[in-house]
């Protein structure tokens, strides 16, 4: 089968690097595979390279129709058995593209977070009506459009994410039970709450408790990163919390920190949960259902309500006041629960499903 995956782009971003992780695992499996994006940014290109991935790409100065009609002579020439796109804005390309191109081939778009914008929502999915199958990596983003679009209802489905867990190694730690070193990595703006995760370690150094916080992310939206900045040092938190910027080597900073804490008001299906979880890296996070799917309360790590500053850091310390046997017990419950979960044959035969439905 040959599968042409479209993609915004091959730069940083969970969405990128799951269809990357999609096109490697059908190729695997014996097909025909090539990457297309129709912006060119080169953060995953180590990946394409690596794994001997086709890729091609539009340049960044033509305008969103030239991006379609090239788009179009893409699925032309390619002469694909099927397309995936990932992202409403890809996606919205590959549905005009593919008219465009007066080819039938089976077209399935994936929406990747679990965020809800009500009017442009209603444009986007009565337009993905056009397309074959429409997946969610969002349990929550699955119930809304069920709910609210009838005309996509019973061709949208959930996937997880991929993740081959055989690759990474699990962390098996040396708890330090004085001092503790939190770590946040992902976008730097206003819904992942970082104001209200360094409120929260300002609370935990007035009760006396030791603890450090590194920020790795990218910084692009510059007002929230100011107010971060800003508050680091209006709370006098300059040695507690540190900006470390965007990082590609999330693996060693699992390595460097005791506690993951991602609590953000959505997600789709979080990569650095997942990455976390197979590394047995413990979990502080959001009360949504994309998190609490993967994370279970006290089991291997904590869910808080990420709006308030005493419950993070209750939570926080509720993982600070464990013994090193039940760090280790919540180490081994996530390893375990990410075997569970991450299986790339199961994942693979439900797309296989899924094409033969189409």
């Amino acid at each position: 089968m040959k599968v042409l995956f479209i993609t915004g782009s091959l730069n940083q971003g969970g969405a990128e690097y799951q269809i990357l992780q999609l096109a490697k695992l059908f190729q695997e499996k014996g097909n025909i595979v090539e990457v297309f994006a129709i912006t060119n940014y080169s953060f995953y290109q180590s990946f394409v390279f690596k794994n001997n991935l086709k890729y091609s790409h539009l340049n960044n100065n033509q305008n969103k129709f030239k991006r379609v009609i090239q788009t179009s002579k893409k699925i032309k020439q390619f002469q694909p058995d099927l397309i995936i796109s990932y992202l409403k804005i890809v996606s919205k390309v590959a549905v005009i593209a593919k008219i465009l191109s007066n080819k039938n081939t089976p077209l399935i778009v994936g929406e990747r977070t679990s965020d809800i914008q009500p009017l442009h929502d209603k444009v986007h999915f009565n337009l993905m009506r056009l397309a074959n199958a429409v997946t969610v990596n969002s349990l929550s983003k699955l119930d809304y459009i069920k709910t609210n679009f009838s005309g996509i209802s019973d061709k949208t489905y959930f996937f997880p994410n991929i993740l081959d867990v055989n690759e990474i190694s699990f962390l098996d730690k040396k708890y330090d039970q004085s001092n503790l070193h939190v770590g946040f990595i992902g976008r730097i703006s206003p819904e992942k709450n970082i104001l209200e995760m360094i409120k929260a370690v300002g609370l935990l150094k007035e009760k006396g408790r030791k603890i450090q916080f590194s920020i790795y992310g990218d910084g692009r939206n510059a007002n929230y990163l100011e107010q971060v900045t800003n508050l680091i040092l209006s709370e006098g938190l300059a040695n507690e919390v540190q900006l470390m910027g965007k990082t590609n080597e999330v693996f060693e900073v699992y390595k460097k920190i005791d506690l993951l804490i991602l609590i953000s008001d959505f997600e789709g299906f979080s990569n650095v949960i997942s990455e976390a979880l197979a590394s047995g890296l413990p979990i502080i996070t959001s009360a949504i259902p994309e998190n609490e799917y993967l994370v279970a309360d006290a089991v291997n790590g904590f869910v808080v309500d990420h709006k308030e500053v005493l419950s993070i850091a209750n939570g926080i310390e509720k993982f600070m006041n464990l013994p090193i046997t039940g760090k280790r017990k919540m180490s081994n419950n996530n390893r375990k629960k990410s075997e569970e979960i991450f299986d790339k044959n199961s994942l693979y035969n439900n797309y296989i499903n899924l094409i033969q439905k189409l």
